[in-house]
């Protein structure tokens, strides 16, 4: 999210921006300045007081009888008032919100709000308006901007997915489709006639309505008693399923997954739940590629930086406190695809004995003989749009720094660039739902469940029983483990802590608000919650961005070279090769500071073309940095910041201002190939501090369920020990990045499932005494409870007839490095199931187009090529029809 402390001089806000032009309004007759969308065809207005003050009168025009679109108070967007508005029916709702990050919105806290003209406001077969006074909302505060300036970059956003609940104001949004910014010059969007127009504001009845459990308010509360119990009678009746499992894993993001992979190993019955949908082809996910049927904008490397913007974009989860992905592969699918291998030091400053470089590096080694990462991942060896690379290194070796290639050195951190590093494999994206989850699905031990949100370990004192969980349709099954079985938590920093504080495990005062909170949540004795600093110690990198002129000419690609390619590429990407096989990025950097304190921090740069003769560059400040913030929960489920992390000791603001000083030296050196984008500032003196004072974060989350020996029941700051076993408990583990003790040099992509692997037999090793679940079958995993059918097609819940003993978690043999190439992955997964399970979708044509995907490891699409082609092997994951 951004972060203004200061407003930077006009020339940056109006330079960088698409321009207003004069509109009047034909409904109401009001003058604006205006900005219209040239792709969504969505308007956004702006009219204001010849004086301006607190006060002005937008508009929000868009072309959508289901979707959402808001008015930001910033081009940052983020921690600043947002105007949001979307049909319901014949009606216009409106709410205001102060977004904080790529999550939904929160409800705005302060003074300012909205009063809609009638004449302008209402909504028809092709699209809604809603014409608002914005009463407040010039605050000269952080959320807003000074009525004292000449002009204002505001902030846009449109999505045509429909909010979960259009009825309430709280209502929980999904990601928007389209985005930008627009600049308005206030003396051109002033008039004599706006108290005439403003008076015909009206205030019209607040509408509310409840929401269930989307990750918002809701007027449907729960009843705190002295016990500590949740006795609210709109609690639903979880139905008990008869079927159990040695392992359940709460998250199929990347660590959850190879969790789940390594412990299906050792032949015990693991059930993987995720809350998301299928996202990959192979894994049967079908927001595919209009230029190809036979990938999804997931599988896609180039996609990744338009994600957001693609033409799905419910993958984001919409309750938690920054960006995060609901889908299989969680965040894995939906990140940049970095891929930076950790350094020794990331493991050896501040990870605890037993987790230092000599004691993961094995499992570091057993990960990336599956998943190595990539900085040429084109099958014909080349690389394409190479201009921004040339000028950068170039522009690196004249002062002096080196290339490396990024995954053969990874401890060479100081003055260095290359090539990027991407999680790429056989032309697709990469990570373990490609290179892991293929072999736990050939195992009849492992099993899945999809669009299944996990909401509580299911505790009684310090034995975990097994876990509640709710489906897309509402109802909730309570899912049970064997006698000494295990539960590991996997769902991520942000969402990890609330499944821990629903369960009765974390700050008092958090679980206080779970239990007068709407999600009705079945909480345990007051007098058995455990007391850990959950949510506590939470780290990011926070990452500015510069751009700057180069002075050869450069050419840069359209978007739409990546979004709607041409022929060529579609069809270099058919045979594993090309521009559609690479990320986003072109080159990527690493240095460090030392820092005032003594302590050395790290910084990472990545860099691309967004423009003809222009190069931008993200820093990032990364390992050594001592900024930590908190996150807690809401009385609606949702996690939010109660401390920002970035950027909070001078020590960490000095070191990224000094080196952004230092980059900008060597743009004022004799012979630069760069120079400052004058753009960006009104003044050639800008300096490290004045940049830095705009930030976004880098949703690399880490440390809210913090692994170390000082056991915070007694003080200390950790929620899990040694083994990643939450203190407190028999058998409940973190295995995902809440664990980290600290945040690694680079992305955390690569750390993240480094540490999974480690953990996996940290897990597995264990012995879990006591708390036998007498009141569950051991001997048989081959009954389950009926659920309904609206349940069972929007569940894919795969068991087999046949289930270890409780011994078989004792006795299993320790996990061994099984790399890809070693073992047998089949293209169709055959199983005993016990329930209904989803049926994977079949694509839109029975034969497979030429030039498309038509086998391979995973694969489970049609397989006959259409005539005057055949289906060909390229790779072991990547049968094509040529």
């Amino acid at each position: 999210m951004a972060r203004f402390a200061a407003l930077l001089p006009l020339a940056y806000a109006m330079g960088a921006f698409a321009q207003s032009v004069a509109y009047n309004d034909p409904n109401t007759g009001i003058d604006f300045m205006s900005y219209q969308d040239s792709k969504s065809g969505a308007r956004f207005s702006v009219a204001t007081p010849e004086t301006l003050g607190s006060d002005f009168i937008g508009q929000i025009v868009a072309p959508t009888t289901e979707g959402w679109a808001g008015l930001d108070m910033s081009a940052q967007m983020a921690s600043h008032i947002l105007v949001v508005a979307w049909p319901n029916g014949d009606k216009v709702m409106s709410s205001l919100r102060e977004a904080t990050g790529y999550t939904t919105p929160p409800v705005y806290t302060g003074n300012a709000t909205t009063t809609p003209i009638a004449n302008g406001t209402f909504v028809n077969s092709t699209h809604f308006a809603y014409t608002f006074v914005c009463n407040g909302c010039i605050t000269g505060e952080d959320d807003s901007f000074p009525n004292t300036v000449s002009g204002n970059a505001f902030g846009w956003a449109f999505s045509t997915d429909a909010p979960a609940a259009p009825s309430s104001e709280e209502t929980a949004l999904n990601m928007h489709t389209g985005f930008g910014a627009f600049a308005v010059i206030f003396a051109n969007s002033s008039s004599a006639s706006y108290d005439t127009w403003a008076s015909w504001a009206e205030a019209v009845p607040a509408v509310t309505a409840p929401v269930a459990n989307n990750g918002t308010s809701s007027s449907n509360s729960t009843v705190g008693v002295d016990t500590g119990k949740n006795t609210t009678s709109t609690t639903p009746i979880a139905t008990t399923l008869n079927t159990t499992y040695d392992y359940i894993i709460a998250g199929a993001g990347p660590a959850g997954i190879i969790v789940a992979e390594r412990l299906a190993e050792s032949g015990a019955e693991v059930l993987l739940i995720e809350r998301g949908d299928a996202s990959t082809y192979a894994s049967g996910g079908r927001a595919v590629e209009s230029w190809n049927e036979t990938v999804t904008q997931y599988d896609v490397p180039a996609m990744a930086y338009y994600l957001s913007t693609a033409e799905v974009t419910n993958e984001y989860c919409t309750d938690t406190a920054d960006m995060a992905g609901c889908l299989l592969g969680g965040s894995s699918m939906i990140n940049a695809l970095m891929f930076v291998r950790p350094q020794e030091r990331d493991f050896d400053d501040k990870w605890p004995t037993g987790w230092k470089w000599s004691d993961v590096s094995s499992s570091a080694e057993s990960f990336y003989e599956r998943n190595p990462g990539t900085i040429s991942p084109s099958k014909d060896g080349q690389r394409y749009d190479q201009g921004a690379y040339d000028v950068l290194s170039s522009f690196f070796t004249s002062n002096g720094w080196s290339s490396v290639n990024a995954l053969e050195e990874p401890n060479k951190k100081t003055d260095v660039f290359s090539h990027p590093p991407w999680n790429i494999q056989d032309g697709l994206r990469a990570g373990p739902v490609l290179t892991y989850l293929p072999l736990a699905k050939a195992k009849k031990n492992f099993h899945i469940q999809l669009n299944s949100t996990v909401i509580r370990a299911v505790r009684e004192s310090s034995f975990v029983s097994g876990v509640e969980v709710e489906l897309v349709d509402g109802s909730r099954q309570i899912i049970n483990v064997k006698t000494g079985g295990k539960v590991v938590l996997a769902g991520g920093a942000l969402s990890t802590p609330r499944i821990l504080i629903n369960s009765g495990i974390g700050p008092a005062d958090q679980i206080k608000t779970v239990q007068s909170g709407s999600v009705a949540v079945t909480l345990p004795d007051q007098a058995e919650w455990i007391d850990l600093p959950v949510g506590k110690g939470l780290k990011d990198h926070p990452i500015i961005t510069l751009k700057f002129k180069t002075k050869t000419s450069l050419s840069s690609l359209d978007t739409t070279a990546f979004t709607d390619p041409t022929q060529v590429n579609a069809d270099l990407f058919a045979h594993g090769s090309g521009l559609l096989v690479q990320g986003g990025q072109r080159l990527n950097f690493w240095s460090s500071v030392n820092g005032t304190d003594g302590i050395e921090r790290f910084v990472q740069g990545t860099c691309n073309s967004p423009s003809n003769d222009t190069i931008k560059i993200k820093i990032y400040l990364t390992h050594g940095l001592t900024s930590t913030g908190e996150i807690g929960v809401t009385s609606a489920g949702a996690t939010e910041y109660i401390t920002q992390p970035w950027l909070n000791t001078p020590e960490d603001k000095d070191a990224l201002a000094s080196f952004v000083d230092r980059l900008i030296s060597f743009t004022k050196i004799a012979n630069s190939t760069l120079t400052l984008d004058a753009g960006l500032t009104a003044s050639s003196n800008v300096t490290g501090a004045d940049l830095i004072k705009t930030f976004v974060t880098g949703s690399h989350f880490v440390g809210t369920a913090k692994m170390g020996t000082d056991d915070g029941r007694k003080g200390g700051d950790a929620v899990v020990d040694l083994d990643t076993k939450v203190y407190g408990t028999d058998n409940l583990f973190v295995v995902d990045a809440s664990f980290h003790p600290d945040l690694p040099t680079g992305n955390t992509q690569a750390i993240v499932m480094v540490a999974a692997e480690a953990a996996a037999k940290k897990v597995l090793a264990v012995q879990v005494s006591g708390g036998s679940n007498s009141t569950v079958p051991t001997s048989s995993a081959t009954s389950v409870v009926a659920v309904s059918s609206t349940a069972a097609q929007s569940s894919a819940i795969v068991a087999t007839s046949t289930a270890l003993s409780s011994a078989a978690v004792t006795s299993a043999p320790a996990i061994t490095s099984a790399p890809a190439s070693s073992a047998t992955i089949p293209t169709t997964y055959t199983t005993n199931t016990a329930t209904t399970s989803v049926a994977v979708p079949s694509p839109a044509y029975t034969q497979v187009p030429k030039y498309g995907r038509c086998g391979g490891n995973g694969y489970e699409g049609p397989t006959k090529c259409a005539e005057g082609s055949t289906c060909k092997y390229q790779n072991d994951w990547y049968w094509q029809c040529v």
